[in-house]
């Protein structure tokens, strides 16, 4: 089937600047989201090594905490106490509505077992149990 071409019409187009304004906007986001993630893992630190674990994928909300080899904890890069680490985990459970979140822990092997023990205990009195220890898997 032909289209008919009427004098003084320039044919049929179709507009991409939507479908190009979409496409900037998701390579914005991608950008700043990839940026985020490698935000809380920004510390090196020598993970313990597990024979069997569970890869966690989960959309869950999800508060980092990171403890290097000298017992310190970090909450996004800055150095956090135990009370700053409570009001951070009281906040991330307001914004979730109330309910309870996942907490992950970041934790040098060569650091002493006295600054988790306290960590796990702030977390089982803001009634948080579901609580992940990122690991190196053996053998990698």
């Amino acid at each position: 089937m032909r289209v008919p071409n009427y004098p003084g019409s320039r044919g049929v187009s179709i507009n991409l600047t939507p479908m190009i304004d979409v496409t900037f906007l998701l390579i914005i986001f991608f950008l700043v989201s990839s940026h985020l993630s490698k935000q809380e893992n920004f510390l090196p630190l020598e993970l313990p090594i597990a024979s069997t674990g569970v890869s966690d994928f989960s959309d869950r909300t999800t508060l980092t905490i990171q403890i290097p080899s000298d017992g310190s904890y970090l909450v996004n890069n800055a150095r956090s106490d135990l009370e700053q680490i409570q009001a951070s985990i009281l906040q991330k459970m307001e914004s979730n509505g109330k309910s309870p979140i996942r907490i992950r822990i970041r934790t040098d092997k060569s650091a002493a077992y006295a600054p988790i023990a306290r960590l796990l205990k702030l977390c089982a009195l803001t009634g948080n149990s579901d609580i992940v220890f990122a690991v190196y898997e053996e053998g990698r």
